[in-house]
């Protein structure tokens, strides 16, 4: 028996903080292609919307999550995550979506789909691999997994929908399907895999080990009709800044966690100089950090623990560049912190990982 959706307090002390709804119209779009009004379910959920201030509300992936399965449930006919993922734009983001559609290449596109992530679904990863002549994106969950054991947790559906919204991108920004190869789905087979195989138009593997999309390496560096190189840089820009304030509005401690996410380099910086960086007196940012039950060692910690588990996944850096990359003394000292992190070695969580 799976258990009802933990409260907000939890979801906060786990790091799964609330975020933006900027999907708003997606749902909307998506809930009338599958012949129902979502209203009801966003009233009945609690989920408040002002289009005025956007921007500023927030609400619970969990819940978000747990309104996805509603909608599945409401839209027999049709599936409703992949719907919502190909009705995805970025109406209320339009430096993200100048960003990905002056992309020079596919490859550049992708980095762009990052920072997009960053906003949109923070907690949501993004993993390029291109070792081989066909390429994999893979998505995956940075969320403490093993703590919501139990939790009724159909995360499935989330991958599922940030697919279909990649695909969507990917095929407006190519002009068509050509070198799309496949798509891989660690779910299993069921009722609802016809409607997922008639989406995509590709073979799809159920039950592989990853989530990911497939298609030729050639792909990556093909020059894209909509290049526009000084609109790209600009937006890119204008991203970096949308990323600040939403990581002002989530706390301090959010914020050194952004910036150290776009450059792992400032995990050396001590707290007076990343007090400088943010304009703050050092005091200042302590007494922040206290007032969120944080403090500048822990945030430094989470990050390297995230950085690691990031970097031995990708696998594109042995174990002793990684531990340099986060700052410790040799590889001895990563491993010994890692055993505390995930209670296996780097080498061991990478091989069951991979």
């Amino acid at each position: 028996m799976r258990l009802p959706l933990p409260p907000p307090s939890v979801l906060e002390a786990m790091g799964i903080k609330p975020i933006p709804m900027f999907m708003l119209s997606a749902w909307i779009k998506a809930a009338t292609r599958c012949g129902f009004n979502v209203q009801p379910l966003f009233k009945e959920a609690g989920i408040k919307i002002d289009l005025i201030r956007l921007e500023e509300a927030r609400v619970s992936p969990l819940q978000l999550i747990s309104l996805l399965e509603q909608c599945v449930a409401l839209s027999p006919d049709k599936y409703f995550p992949v719907m919502l993922g190909d009705t995805f734009a970025f109406e209320s983001l339009p430096e993200i979506e100048t960003l990905l559609t002056t992309s020079p290449t596919l490859r550049d596109a992708l980095k762009a789909a990052e920072l997009a992530r960053l906003v949109v679904l923070p907690w949501l990863t993004l993993d390029v691999r291109d070792e081989t002549e066909q390429v994999q994106v893979a998505l995956g969950f940075d969320i403490p997994l093993p703590q919501l054991a139990g939790y009724a947790l159909p995360l499935h559906l989330v991958i599922h929908a940030a697919m279909a919204c990649i695909r969507k991108f990917g095929r407006t920004l190519q002009g068509s399907d050509d070198g799309f190869l496949g798509v891989m789905l660690k779910s299993p087979r069921s009722d609802r895999s016809a409607q997922i195989e008639a989406f995509f138009g590709v073979p799809v593997t159920f039950g592989a080990e990853v989530d990911a999309l497939v298609f030729e390496r050639r792909l990556l560096d093909t020059p894209l009709e909509g290049a526009f190189p000084a609109l790209h840089e600009q937006a890119h820009y204008l991203a970096e800044q949308r990323l600040g304030r939403e990581a002002k509005r989530q706390g301090v401690s959010a914020e050194i966690e952004a910036l150290i996410s776009r450059d792992p380099g400032l995990l050396a910086l001590g707290v007076e100089d990343m007090a400088e960086r943010l304009n703050l007196h050092p005091r200042t940012l302590q007494r922040r950090l206290k007032d969120e039950d944080d403090s500048y060692l822990g945030v430094l910690a989470r990050m390297r623990h995230k950085l690691a588990c990031q970097w031995l996944r990708q696998g594109t850096l042995s174990i002793d560049d990684i531990s340099i990359k986060l700052g410790f003394s040799d590889r001895r000292a990563f491993t010994a912190a890692f055993k505390r992190w995930e209670g296996v070695t780097p080498s061991v969580w990478r091989d069951t990982k991979a």
